[in-house]
């Protein structure tokens, strides 16, 4: 039976941290400290806009030579197109992928509300920043001047966690994009005794055929490996499943991000990669080219309509480069066996960051 959950724009901006947030969590010695109001950040104004975006691109690593940053980028290319927006609507309009849209004969299937929208960058124990910081302040959009990229852009000084980041879009035909970001981080102290990081993505479904996510995974210790069918409808008070050799995450008690923190016991991730199916017969895949390191780790989030992923570092260190590399396919449903085969081709060669 097809599944159709659909949730206002106008809800969005609250959707993911409607409950729980908060919620104390484990209960740890480090004392918590909230910072003022949000206002209390004021980022300097920036200068030539462009030279920044090319700063910002060369301290991350990243070779390309961009356009002047505008509002709005389209690209299209095989039977894929998107549209990526910059915060300059916030929150009426997220940063991110506004669109992104399948090509069948005469037929566009849209996948998102919002998709790719940095929703929160969150620390370990109370902070006022831990929740929907990314959504302020000035966050660029550039395109390639040669080629068919996006850049989305943030300077640390716009920043209230002091870091700063990018994300490469290009399209990879005929149905994908690949994702590459990357970060390094200005200011560290932020981060107290806990010493991670957490940065969180947003992907608010259009249409479901299904509300759970699928991942391949383990449902208990010792168990074999196959795929799992994740559903977290019940109360929302956890929705995020870790890799199988994670540890849960650490957080003062009287955290303010506790919903988003906190993680199921079972069952657990063992491949980074997982799909959702949508309606009118598509799926939307998300891989990534690492589940866990000694210094990163993917999670993936779900609250239904919302599929989300999660970029842990733990240690994090000033001035070290960090970051992954994803692709986000979105095509008509086949099966099980094909998305898998998909991250097994992409996975031979996804490329990596000069970070961890």
């Amino acid at each position: 039976m097809q599944l159709r959950l659909l949730i206002p724009l106008v809800l969005l901006a609250g959707l993911c941290c409607a409950a729980g947030c908060g919620d104390g969590g484990p209960a740890g010695s480090q004392t918590s400290v909230e910072y003022g109001g949000l206002d209390d950040f004021v980022p300097p104004p920036l200068g030539d806009l462009q030279q920044t975006v090319s700063v910002v691109l060369s301290d991350l690593g990243f070779p390309e030579t961009v356009q002047r940053p505008v509002d709005v980028a389209v690209v299209e290319s095989g039977r894929i197109r998107f549209r990526v927006t910059s915060n300059s609507r916030t929150p009426q309009v997220l940063s991110g992928l506004e669109s992104l849209s399948f090509q069948d004969k005469d037929k566009r299937f849209e996948a998102f509300r919002a998709g790719l929208n940095l929703e929160h960058v969150y620390c370990g124990h109370r902070d006022v920043r831990n929740r929907f910081s990314p959504r302020k302040h000035t966050y660029l959009v550039s395109r390639e001047r040669d080629g068919h990229s996006v850049f989305l852009v943030r300077p640390a000084t716009q920043s209230p966690w002091s870091v700063e980041h990018a994300t490469r879009l290009a399209v990879t035909p005929p149905d994908a994009v690949d994702i590459d970001f990357r970060c390094r981080f200005r200011d560290v102290s932020a981060f107290g005794a806990r010493g991670y990081v957490t940065f969180f993505w947003a992907n608010y479904m259009r249409e479901l055929h299904d509300a759970a996510v699928h991942f391949r995974g383990v449902s208990e210790q010792g168990g074999s490996e196959g795929w799992i069918r994740a559903e977290s409808m019940d109360g929302w008070t956890v929705g995020t499943y870790r890799a199988a050799t994670a540890s849960a995450l650490e957080f003062d008690a009287d955290h303010n991000m506790a919903l988003n923190l906190r993680s199921f016991e079972w069952p657990r991730i063992t491949r980074p990669v997982l799909y959702s199916r949508s309606a009118d017969g598509m799926v939307l895949i998300l891989m990534f080219d690492r589940l866990r390191t000694d210094v990163d780790e993917i999670r993936f989030s779900h609250f239904p309509p919302a599929v989300d992923f999660q970029y842990v570092i733990h240690g994090v260190k000033k001035g070290r480069r960090y970051g992954f590399r994803a692709r986000l396919i979105w095509r008509p449903w086949t099966t099980q066996e094909d998305c898998l085969q998909a991250w097994h081709a992409w996975h031979r060669d996804p490329g990596s960051t000069d970070g961890p």
